[in-house]
């Protein structure tokens, strides 16, 4: 089978990671940051716009409207590539939707938090800051305070708000790590572990342990393509396991037609989660003293849905998974064990109690290659043994992705939550 310059898995790759959260070595801030500064625009929404420095090296940005409304919002970005520079910088369409609720009233704050990387701990204390910081500069406090967060961020938010719910009136998480940290780490740590086993050598590394030099994403894509191409039955196997779904637009074209959008997208998720394990070890491993943050020892590796062209038997990918376990004469997957002390630390940041006190909103793409879709039922289940399904709205989107909603779906998915809090009534699903 030829693949031939696979045209869409290059855009596919990078849109998917272009919310890539700073590792304990990363840099601080970024040159010629100044201290304080207030501007007044000379259009738009806003009457004042304030920016400075907290603690050590996070910046924030504070948007005061014309026209304010009463109400503040506080936002989390996704995650970053942990030695990127610490900055202000737009991400996920946050200036395009922040100018639009800025025109509708809305006070509006964000950090660049002071690290990159699962920065879990340092953004939900940069972003809790920014509600003390924002109403500095309002002449009242806010009426109702929102979380908003993408991705990482909106891990953050929902972390914010079960730990102050009283400051705060309702959360809105879009394609988040919802249901926790462990579950992330687990998928893209599985995806390396099941490819390292049908593809031995193609990546450096390992699971838990960083390359010496860090691939760039086109070297990650050329390994992964010439693997596949020389072996696509791999690329079936890894998605066809349960624990390993692979996100791809299945009404787009044939998964076994090198040049259709679902083949290229199944590619890309997987190219998208071996490339973020690649990026993330380093930082994880920083964090958790160089302890394993990864458990595989007693996964039993199962087959989920099958996904592979129709002249792959199925009996085939079932008996690859299954080998992948290992018998008496064949090893088998690599098998890791986390130690406790890196245990403690994914599941404190962050895994959600469940138990929410003021509404939110979850809006995540059915086929989300970096953060999968697996995390809104997760997270549903989670709340539901709080005892506060009550409180949780999710709603997912019919698009391949991750992060790539549009503004004006954005934009609605903050109204739906505001006027749940407004009026107290649960919105339909």
């Amino acid at each position: 089978m030829r693949y031939a310059t696979l045209p869409l898995l290059a855009g596919i790759s990078l849109a998917a990671i272009c919310c890539t959260d700073q590792s304990p070595v990363g840099p601080s801030l970024a040159p010629g940051v100044q201290a304080t500064k207030v501007t007044t625009p000379g259009t738009g929404p806003w009457a004042r716009v304030v920016e400075g420095e907290t603690g050590p090296g996070s910046l924030y940005a504070l948007y005061i409207p014309t026209n304010w409304n009463g109400d503040a919002i506080y936002y989390a970005h996704g995650i970053r590539a942990p030695l990127e520079p610490i900055t202000l910088r737009d991400q996920d369409s946050l200036f395009k939707v922040r100018d639009l609720l800025g025109a509708q009233g809305y006070a509006f704050a964000y950090s660049s938090f002071s690290e990159n990387g699962l920065a879990v701990k340092d953004g939900a204390q940069r972003t809790h800051q920014l509600r003390a910081l924002l109403n500095s500069e309002l002449p009242d406090e806010p009426e109702r305070s929102y979380l908003a967060g993408n991705s990482l961020g909106a891990l953050v938010a929902l972390d914010v708000a079960e730990r102050f719910p009283g400051h705060y009136d309702g959360v809105l998480a879009m394609c988040g790590m919802v249901g926790g940290t462990p579950r992330e780490l687990q998928y893209i740590g599985d995806v390396r572990a099941l490819f390292d086993y049908y593809y031995p050598g193609v990546l450096p590394g390992d699971v838990i342990t960083p390359p010496a030099t860090p691939l760039t994403i086109p070297e990650v894509q050329q390994r992964v393509v010439a693997a596949i191409t020389a072996n696509p039955l791999g690329l079936y196997a890894i998605a066809s396991t349960a624990q390993t779904p692979l996100a791809f637009a299945p009404p787009n074209g044939n998964v076994g037609d090198p040049t259709s959008p679902a083949f290229q997208s199944l590619v890309g998720s997987l190219i998208t989660a071996l490339y973020y394990q690649l990026l993330a070890i380093p930082d994880v491993l920083g964090r958790t003293h160089g302890h394993s943050p990864y458990d595989n020892r007693n996964t039993i590796y199962t087959m989920g849905t099958l996904v592979a062209p129709a002249p792959v038997p199925s009996a085939l990918i079932a008996s690859m998974i299954a080998a992948s376990n290992g018998t008496p004469v064949a090893p088998g997957v690599t098998r890791y064990d986390i130690t406790p002390d890196a245990e403690n630390y994914l599941d404190k940041y962050y895994v959600p109690t469940g138990r929410l006190t003021i509404p939110v909103v979850s809006v995540h793409n059915y086929w989300d290659p970096l953060v999968p879709f697996f995390h809104e039922p997760a997270f549903a289940q989670i709340t539901a043994s709080a005892g506060a399904s009550s409180m949780l709205l999710q709603r997912g989107v019919p698009n391949y992705g991750h992060c790539n909603f549009s503004t004006p779906l954005v934009v609605s998915s903050f109204q739906t939550l505001t006027n749940w809090v407004t009026t107290g009534v649960k919105p339909a699903a």
